[in-house]
């Protein structure tokens, strides 16, 4: 092979791992493929546990099929044909299923949402001859989502093949009036809720105020972010808090001492005291740096999220907190945990030195007239 050869046949492969290399960093420089949406309904029990039902998981279980239609509010009918789905019940089942007390929310990808009792989910025989099995379509006339328009969907299925908005006004508490809202389509979540109970009381002499953890996130909400010096001298924060300041919260009792004691108490019983400055957020805290400062600014908040996620059960759902616009911290034992009652005690108003010395004076100026008065006699 002579010289001229060699030179290339070396061109040759140089070109060609030129054009390899250039190939794979072509490959390497593409966007990764994108993975298909997985067509899935999440489904929520009462303690949190979670799972996310695909529609492969829905085929694999025990399916209902048959005709069904439902009136609307105008009272016309619509929806009709065949529908192929699952229970409702068999998927809550899967979080652990329902207490008679509870209610099924469920949420469309619209943030449509509706709630169903007990008996609407767990139908007995009374409510299952009226209104047949509550169930989740996934299918209708042949068509299986995601080429079904309505995505999964809450559908009755009655004997007779037609819910009624009498059916629905039988079957609900309270009456629903109408029955096509309970045909929810585009259905992104189902959860189980537990009865809502109270989670804190606001005491002031004769006035108790009762709330329930949505009373309580209904009221006017603040948010901004704070953070805490613990004694070991460790900071914690800042953490982004939202919950109701507590300018809000006392502004619902009737009246407010001129001063007063704002004792805190946990679930474990631990009391936690402020003063009526501290409420107002005038204190001693930290620069961010842990630095002591005499005086901050702060708003003290009755938390029930801290960067965005609600308040763990080992804390809450509820704890006092403190914003700090200027990024200044303040004591960690004043972030109270597990708060289940807030109590306010007066503290009676004591005379000034000025008041006193005021009453003094008086005192005399009236002593010295009557002695005067008396030399005049």
């Amino acid at each position: 092979m002579n010289s001229s050869n060699v030179k290339l046949y070396g061109v040759l492969i140089a070109v060609v791992l030129v054009a390899a290399f250039a190939l794979a960093g072509i490959v390497l420089l593409q966007p990764p493929a994108e993975e298909p949406d997985v067509p899935l309904v999440v489904v929520i029990g009462r303690t949190g546990t979670t799972e996310n039902v695909t529609l492969t998981e829905m085929e694999s279980m025990t399916t209902i099929a048959g005709n069904s239609s439902y009136q609307n509010s105008y009272g016309n009918i619509r929806g009709y044909g065949s529908y192929t789905g699952v229970k409702i019940s068999d998927l809550v089942d899967l979080v652990g299923g329902m207490s008679e007390n509870d209610t099924l929310q469920v949420t469309a990808s619209d943030d449509y949402m509706i709630t169903f009792e007990f008996g609407k989910v767990y139908p007995n025989s009374s409510i299952l001859a009226i209104q047949g099995d509550m169930i989740l379509a996934y299918e209708y006339n042949s068509t299986t989502v995601p080429d079904y328009e309505d995505g999964f969907r809450i559908a009755f299925m009655p004997d007779d093949g037609y819910y009624s908005n009498e059916d629905a006004n039988a079957t609900t508490e309270p009456d629903p009036s109408a029955a096509g809202p309970q045909w929810v389509s585009k259905v992104v979540k189902i959860q189980v809720l537990a009865p809502e109970t109270t989670v804190m009381t606001l005491n002031f002499e004769d006035t108790t105020i009762e709330f329930k953890l949505s009373e309580i996130k209904a009221l006017t909400p603040i948010s901004g972010e704070g953070g805490y010096r613990k004694s070991t001298g460790t900071i914690n924060g800042p953490y982004e808090i939202t919950g109701v300041a507590f300018s809000t919260l006392l502004g619902l009792l009737p009246t407010l001492p001129d001063n007063y004691t704002l004792t805190a108490i946990a679930r474990d019983d631990w009391t936690t005291e402020y003063t009526k400055a501290m409420v107002e957020g005038r204190l001693s805290g930290y620069t961010p740096t842990g630095d002591p400062i005499d005086l901050i600014n702060s708003t003290m908040v009755l938390a029930y999220e801290i960067d965005g996620s609600p308040i763990p059960d080992e804390d809450g759902p509820l704890r006092i907190t403190f914003i700090n616009e200027d990024g200044n911290l303040t004591d960690g034992p004043l972030w109270a945990k597990k708060i289940f009652n807030i109590t306010l005690t007066e503290i009676p108003t004591t005379p000034s030195l000025v008041e006193n010395l005021t009453v003094g004076v008086d005192i005399n100026y009236d002593i010295c007239i009557i002695m005067a008065q008396v030399k005049l006699i």
